[in-house]
């Protein structure tokens, strides 16, 4: 994934995607907010062909995992959603 904020909070949500979750790569923008077509053609060969794009396929693997597990039987968010039922 790239991160190129348009609108509102997508700024924020470059910043959490990119530097926080370590899930996509940001797009550098021109003044005005523009992306130009070479900078777009930069970010996708780094995901599929460089470092930048290996660490993020590996970060987002693994973030399937561990989603995989939360929503298997006996994992968290079923556990969580068991608690709930039951307080209702």
């Amino acid at each position: 994934m790239v991160a190129w904020p348009l609108y509102a909070e997508q700024k924020l949500n470059k910043v959490v995607l990119t530097h926080d979750m370590k899930l996509a790569l940001p797009m550098d923008e021109s003044e005005g907010g523009m992306v130009t077509t070479m900078e777009v053609e930069k970010r996708v060969r780094q995901l599929m062909e460089g470092d930048e794009g290996k660490v993020v396929r590996e970060v987002v693997t693994a973030r399937k995992e561990e989603a995989a597990m939360a929503l298997s039987d006996g994992g968290s968010s079923r556990a969580a959603l068991s608690k709930l039922a039951a307080l209702w």
